[in-house]
């Protein structure tokens, strides 16, 4: 296999730093201070001529972003932000805030957002201000190499405060017609003084193994339909892939050629199909926790599409008829699963079905094929959710600000309905009628049904499980995490379970032998205030590293702080669930990036 490590220059092409994307993402500049002493015009030393002369230590600011230089009062900080700083009034609230080496503010001349550095840390080098990533096009070789190149760009800044743009090739890929080679720009170091950073090489590296790392890309500099059309792979539409979706969605790049490579009739999905089923796809396939260590040279394995297809309805397994529908009504991957789903069970739905469906916003509706008729639980679901109890204020079209509004009351969605149905069941309640199957008030229904099972098998599950539970909740300690006023915490035994369903009435008690035998994972969040009162309930899939379900009283949905800290642990859990000499969670931090020698 040839190696293409000399064919990629290791030069950004031109223009690449004037790129709108370039420019606007790098929002930081540098404002460096250091200690002066200036003469003390004070009161004393304006009437009495003869007063010996006195100084003040002042600091003295000067921004990369205007070139203007100010005196400020000085400050003493702590060691981590340089031992001293200045103190800067915020002009709108008037208030006095005390910077330091480190922070970010702005500067006091031009307003821009600035990052502030001690001069004697700067020394004779520079420090790094703000830095992005960007990735370029180019065809290479006589083979007509398609080449993805990674860049970091760096705005770095001097001890006199001046900035300029540093370009470092970061990564690269370079696709022939069947294959991928990578090319590595930087390497993992350590150091006993500055711990695991990042040093960029000076030449590429042509690893034998690799895993793709670069990620999503929001745009690719240079790439265009004559680009393309030059390359080995003229027909992947890979300007069509990065240009067409109109989501929020990242792109990747990377994943969708080598998607490309493996199964040419992707564009086939692309561009007669259900392309945002697509882009779900991919984006969930990127999303898993263990991407980035156990991706095999990048490729993403998608086992719902029949890729021995070759006709976009089919590979979708649709009709024609059901393709144009999904077209028409613009399917994403929720609602092309649900559609397949439920006609895997023998039950077509409509496409109000559909619109119900998208109305209702609920992903767990994909747990109803097979356990009951969609498109009736559908209707059902939705107008539980329109009859709940304060649901009127909250859909209001005020415009009230989002964060003053009340948080809506419990309502039933699809996993309370199936939860009431696998009670009703155990209990031996006859699905077959319709009132049994959808009652009038599901979460009174379901509280109901909860509490008859309760008593039927919670003492008898109770003693068999003590010993598994204490196994099972040393196992998740690691996981033990706290921020923000909020903790986490495993569940300890089946009385615990139970306590917690009574005080935020949903069926949790119900997971306990699941638990404790391992196959999921519930934790409890608490208040740091109230650690003995149930606040919400969390379950963890253990292989994927994701949150299935977090819900509080009456199973409803979670606040804005809630949500917040349910990111900040689950990034932590991903990275490793790492604690420092202290025992304390090491939270997830941007790797400091240093070029080698």
């Amino acid at each position: 296999m040839e190696r293409v490590a000399k064919l990629v220059s290791r030069k950004p092409p031109e223009g690449l730093t004037d790129w709108a994307p370039v420019r606007d993402a790098l929002e930081l500049w540098g404002l460096v201070y250091e200690a002066v002493w200036i003469p003390d015009r004070g009161l004393e030393q304006i009437l009495d001529e003869w007063a010996p002369p006195r100084k003040r230590k002042m600091v003295e600011i000067r921004c990369s972003c205007c070139g203007e230089s100010r005196i400020m009062p000085w400050a003493r900080t702590d060691k981590r932000h340089g031992g001293y700083g200045f103190l800067q009034e915020d002009e709108e609230t008037c208030e006095t805030a005390l910077i330091g080496s480190g922070d970010e503010s702005v500067c006091p001349v031009c307003g821009a957002l600035v990052r502030v550095r001690k001069a004697a840390e700067v020394g004779s080098g520079y420090f790094v201000a703000d830095e992005t990533r960007a990735m370029s096009a180019s065809v290479e070789g006589v083979d007509r190499y398609l080449v993805l190149t990674g860049w970091t760009v760096r705005r770095v800044i001097s001890r006199s405060a001046a900035a300029r743009l540093e370009v470092i090739p970061a990564e690269a890929y370079v696709f022939a017609r069947e294959y991928c080679r990578k090319l590595m720009g930087w390497r993992n170091s350590y150091s006993g003084n500055a711990g695991y950073f990042i040093s960029y090489l000076r030449d590429w590296s042509e690893p034998e193994k690799w895993q793709e790392s670069w990620g999503d890309a929001g745009g690719i500099f240079g790439l265009s339909p004559q680009l393309v059309a030059e390359s080995c792979l003229p027909n992947c539409k890979l300007d069509v892939y990065m240009e067409m979706f109109h989501s929020e969605k990242p792109k990747y790049p990377v994943m969708y050629l080598r998607l490309y490579q493996h199964c040419p009739n992707v564009e086939n999905l692309l561009l007669g199909g259900l392309p945002m089923v697509l882009d779900d796809l991919l984006n969930e396939a990127r999303s898993r926790g263990d991407w980035e260590r156990t991706n095999s040279k990048g490729l993403p394995h998608i086992g719902e599409i029949h890729w021995k297809e070759a006709r976009p309805a089919q590979m979708l397994g649709l009709t024609k008829g059901e393709l144009r529908l999904g077209r028409e009504e613009c399917w994403g991957l929720f609602l092309w699963r649900l559609f397949v789903r439920t006609k895997a069970q023998g039950e077509r739905l409509s496409g109000e079905d559909m619109r119900n469906a998208w109305m209702l916003g609920d992903p767990n509706v994909l747990d109803l094929p097979g356990q009951g008729p969609v498109a009736r639980s559908l209707r059902y679901l939705l107008k539980q959710a329109v009859d709940a109890p304060g649901m009127d204020e909250w859909c209001g079209d005020d415009e009230e600000d989002e964060e003053e509004k009340p948080v809506p009351g419990a309502y039933a969605d699809a996993t309370t309905l199936l939860d009431y149905w696998h009670e009703c069941r155990a209990i031996g309640r006859n699905l077959d009628d319709p009132q049994v199957r959808f009652p009038r008030d599901l979460i009174d229904a379901h509280d109901w049904a909860s509490e008859q099972r309760r008593r039927i098998e919670s003492k008898a599950k109770e003693k068999p499980l003590a010993g598994l539970f204490r196994i099972r909740r040393r196992q998740l300690a690691k996981y033990i995490f706290g921020a923000d006023g909020l903790k986490i915490v495993p569940a300890g035994s089946q009385r615990e379970l139970q306590a917690e369903a009574d005080t935020l009435h949903h069926c949790v008690w119900t997971y306990g032998q699941s638990h404790a035998e391992g196959r999921t994972a519930i934790f409890f969040i608490r208040r740091t205030v109230e650690p003995g009162r149930p606040y919400y309930t969390l379950e963890l899939d253990e292989k994927a590293l994701t949150v299935r379900q977090n819900r509080g009283l009456r199973n409803c949905g979670k606040t804005p702080e809630v949500q917040a800290f349910e990111d900040l642990w689950i990034s932590w859990v991903r990275a490793g669930a790492r604690r420092d000499e202290r025992g304390q969670p090491a939270l997830p931090e941007k790797k400091r990036e240093v070029r080698s020698a």
